[in-house]
């Protein structure tokens, strides 16, 4: 009992033993005596449902039948293909003859041990793998600790998130009735502008954040309907006119009866993002172009948003529109991800374009039923 306990003693803690024997009886009995000295131990009765709790639980230790209707060779090939060293395998067998250690270490086992074992003998082999693999488990550890860290996190930023965006919603409302009711002088009238700007810039990132994982779970469908396009085009440069600085002259270009089939609560944010990022980068005493065009057959549009000033730099074209993408002056953003989300939810595109004068997105989106 004594060198039992001693074997055990500098075993990590945390060490997880998956074992797998068709003998329901003996891996009962395994599994209680694994359990007793200290390990978390997974079973499993058959070969494919030993492949599935590898992957579902990454084992440090794994003890493995051979003689089971799938064979247990194809077990430990499957665990060193997904972990290599990372999972020690012991075999255990009833057969003691050459052909049978030659093909179990051929298919990556690390240990032997014939049937019957006592358990006194099992647990001192378990705890010498675990002490040869005590990086190994220190590294899975720290990984399976910080991923529950991030699902924390992940969630309780949602959470956040969705309160946040409610009660910037509310205050922006209240803010724009407030703005149309009360007589204010040119002082009161510029504070209540710069605030509201403010506020629907960061109720627009906001909105953004909560939208880009219901977009990613496929949580958020389009609702479609007929838009005049110029009178949305005039409306969201009307808002940001007021950010658009430094002598900006800021250009509607839309045929006044073209009309497109869009979710246009979705769409109008996708174009608040992009005319905000290019009056951002507008050069001084430059252009920025908000265009429409029909594309190609009725009810699609071409939206673009383009602006003069300095182009998207050659090295981060390739991914602009992935998540959290690094932009200009080192800061990450969503907001492009976030259009094109809204796009391909469409059935469109967006694209970044070089226009001779500076950068040009284009937004491309099919008529839609």
């Amino acid at each position: 009992m004594g060198a039992e306990s001693a074997g055990v003693e500098s075993v990590p803690n945390g060490g997880r033993v998956l074992l797998v024997d068709d003998d329901m009886a003996l891996c009962r009995r395994m599994a209680s005596s694994l359990a007793a000295a200290g390990y978390q131990v997974v079973t499993a009765h058959d070969g494919a449902r030993a492949t599935t709790q590898g992957e579902e639980t990454p084992p440090d230790v794994a003890i493995v039948d051979l003689e089971m209707p799938t064979s247990g060779l194809d077990v430990i090939r499957q665990l060193k293909s997904m972990y290599g060293p990372a999972v020690h395998v012991i075999v255990m067998t009833g057969h003691d003859d050459e052909r049978s250690r030659g093909d179990a270490y051929d298919a990556g086992s690390d240990d032997f041990l014939v049937k019957p074992t006592g358990l006194s003998e099992l647990k001192r082999r378990v705890a010498a793998a675990l002490r040869k693999q005590l990086a190994f488990v220190e590294v899975r550890l720290a990984k399976e600790a910080a991923d529950r860290r991030m699902t924390y996190g992940v969630e309780a930023s949602a959470l956040l998130a969705h309160d946040l965006n409610n009660g910037l919603a509310v205050s922006l409302s209240n803010l724009v009735y407030l703005n149309e009711v009360l007589t204010l002088d040119a002082e009161q009238g510029d504070a209540m502008a710069a605030t509201l700007r403010s506020l629907r810039r960061m109720s627009g990132l906001v909105a953004n954040f909560v939208d880009v994982a219901r977009f990613e779970d496929a949580a958020v469908k389009p609702i479609v309907a007929t838009v005049r396009v110029r009178r949305l085009l005039e409306s969201v440069m009307e808002v940001n006119a007021s950010s658009i600085t430094r002598g900006v002259t800021f250009v509607v270009d839309c045929e006044a009866d073209i009309e497109a089939r869009f979710d246009v609560a979705l769409v109008e944010r996708i174009l608040h993002n992009l005319v905000g990022n290019a009056a951002r980068y507008c050069n001084q005493g430059g252009k920025l172009l908000l265009a429409a065009k029909r594309w190609n057959d009725i009810g699609s549009i071409e939206l673009a948003v383009a602006n003069t000033g300095p182009q998207v730099p050659e090295n981060i074209r390739g991914n602009l529109f992935g998540k959290y993408v690094r932009g200009g002056g080192g800061k990450r953003g969503m907001g492009l991800y976030f259009c094109r989300l809204v796009a391909e939810a469409h059935g469109g595109r967006i694209d970044y374009e070089v226009a001779p004068f500076g950068p040009n997105f284009v937004v491309r989106l099919p008529g839609r039923l």
